[in-house]
């Protein structure tokens, strides 16, 4: 059986000075998901003295393209010829910023304003600076360099020195080093834009991430419609609930699967086939079905802010059931509601590959066809495994876990003040979360942090009651919070699943058995939620 094997680009060696001339001839492109250009003054006058002591500055990659990017950048701020339709263009993929340098440089304009483009060369220092106001007859606008009137009028200037011959010779060299410096370059040829993706990607691994975002930005622009735009009219009003964080590559997994293609890159893609009022009739559908979803996560659900969810693909499979249910029954309602939970705790979409949210949609259609148990995800937890489990704040578990504290309209096991978990919880500050036996208590115990940090030891509490726990003996501080909290004690206690009863550990501060107490009741109230 033969393989066919899609032969490697070839680099080619070419002269910087042609590269300058295709970029003005408008042959090379800087496609909408490439950064613009950030380079600072130093990083520029750090390639030209590379250039110029002939260090390698490394190869650049362009992909050769029938395909047009609408929104196609200028280098550097230079307006740049329009290039014809199904005309070929090569579109850097990689080395942007040294093109745009020495480009930007060897073409500056504008020789009396300051700018990081606006360089000149001094031919005695034979070193490169920015342009001050300052500079001599014995400094080179590198903007001159390969203009042949201006270059001949500086070189005559020279001439009328005393050293004139020396000055002459270094704007030589300074001349044929520039214009006859080699840089690789590798072209890639008829490759699409779904396949270019992963090369950028790869060859940036180190540097900015290529999103499949980016990439639609691009591809989708057009003179009434940019998705960049329409994506930041969905953030402004999702952020109206503090849910402002969510990656811009899920609002588009959100479009695919509301315009039926799913969520994969390849439906995503399939984006692209659609007309400019079909995009916009689709951001409008999914800013609505968005809007319900967090409504639903923040009101329904009490979270407080998208720091808070556990996984984004939670948050996407709600906006695809909003998006096609206008008036949800209470069962589908709660289908959800057992959903999140099962999933937040079952840490469902840790590592999950697309179709893992894919198949999700799919149980969501079923649920809308009347199959109520199609979304059921198993939870199987006992309480070793909660004591395995040290509160990371960050973990997808703990969130969740975090989240059903608040389902118990918990109150300070100081004063008996309920907790305003919107306040307490704001800023996801590791105060607000309190050892209910005592960090330095334990650690006078000879305990490791990680059993410190059991997450069965953690409960809130408000930061002003948290410092007057300080340090003390658990059995000290809550038998001292009964007595001050009289009657509302044993209800207070439970809202924060600590054992009250006489066996309770803490009451001998015996830590061990003060966790298993409370994982058991941890895993009670998990149990409730998901079953």
């Amino acid at each position: 059986m033969s393989v066919e094997i899609t032969p490697a680009p070839e680099p080619k060696i070419e002269r910087i000075a042609n590269l300058v001339n295709r970029i003005g001839s408008g042959d090379i492109k800087v496609p909408k998901f490439q950064r613009g250009f950030i380079w600072d003054k130093s990083q520029i006058i750090h390639l030209l003295e590379s250039i110029y002591q002939g260090y390698p500055i490394g190869s650049v990659l362009f992909w050769l393209s029938e395909e047009q990017m609408k929104s196609e950048k200028e280098i550097g701020d230079f307006a740049l010829p329009i290039t014809p339709d199904k005309y070929p263009r090569n579109y850097i993929l990689d080395g942007q910023q040294r093109l745009t340098s020495i480009y930007g440089v060897l073409k500056w304009d504008k020789p009396d304003v300051e700018n990081k483009l606006n360089v000149y060369f001094d031919l005695q220092k034979k070193k490169f600076s920015h342009y001050t106001g300052k500079e001599s007859s014995i400094h080179v606008p590198m903007s001159i360099l390969f203009d042949t009137s201006n270059s001949l009028s500086f070189r005559y200037m020279l001439s009328e020195h005393s050293n004139s011959e020396e000055l002459l010779k270094q704007f030589d060299i300074l001349y044929e080093t520039f214009r006859e410096y080699l840089i690789p370059v590798v072209t890639i040829k008829e490759k699409t834009v779904e396949s270019v993706c992963p090369i950028f990607e790869r060859i940036n691994s180190t540097g900015t991430q290529l999103d499949v975002f980016d990439l639609m930005v691009a591809a989708t622009w057009d003179n009434d419609f940019d998705l960049n735009d329409r994506i930041d009219e969905i953030q402004s009003s999702t952020s109206l609930k503090n849910f402002d964080n969510i990656k811009k590559s899920t609002y588009l997994k959100m479009m695919s699967a509301i315009a039926g293609n799913g969520i994969k890159r390849s439906g995503i893609f399939k984006l692209r086939s659609m007309d400019t009022v079909e995009l916009q009739d689709l951001t409008i559908k999914t800013k609505i079905a968005i809007e319900r979803a967090v409504d639903f996560l923040s009101t329904d659900l009490n979270i407080p802010s998208d720091a808070f969810l556990p996984y984004e693909d939670q948050l996407i499979i709600f906006t695809y059931f909003f998006s096609k249910v206008k008036y949800p029954s209470q069962i589908q309602l709660e289908s959800l509601r057992k959903w999140f939970w099962q999933t937040g705790f079952s840490e469902h979409f840790r590592g999950a590959a697309e179709g893992t949210a894919q198949k999700h949609i799919s149980s969501i259609d079923s649920l809308i066809d009347g199959d109520n148990t199609s979304l059921h995800v198993r939870v199987s937890l006992v309480e070793n495994d909660l004591l395995k489990r040290q509160f990371i704040k960050n973990s997808a578990f703990c969130k969740t876990l975090v989240l059903m504290f608040i389902t118990k309209d918990p109150r300070n096991i100081t004063n008996g003040e309920k907790i305003d978990s919107r306040i307490a919880l704001s800023f996801y500050n590791k105060k607000e979360f309190h050892h209910i036996f005592p960090q330095d208590f334990l650690k006078e115990m000879g305990l490791s942090r990680e059993k410190i940090n059991n997450l069965c030891n953690i409960c809130l509490l408000s930061s002003s009651q948290n410092k007057f726990v300080s340090n003390d003996a658990p059995s000290e501080y809550l038998s001292e919070s009964i007595v001050n909290l009289n009657s509302d004690a044993e209800q207070i206690f439970k809202s924060n699943l600590i054992p009250i009863d006489e066996s309770a550990g803490w009451r001998t501060d015996d830590y061990d058995v003060f966790l298993n107490q409370r994982a058991g009741l941890i895993i009670q109230e998990i149990e409730k939620l998901c079953e």
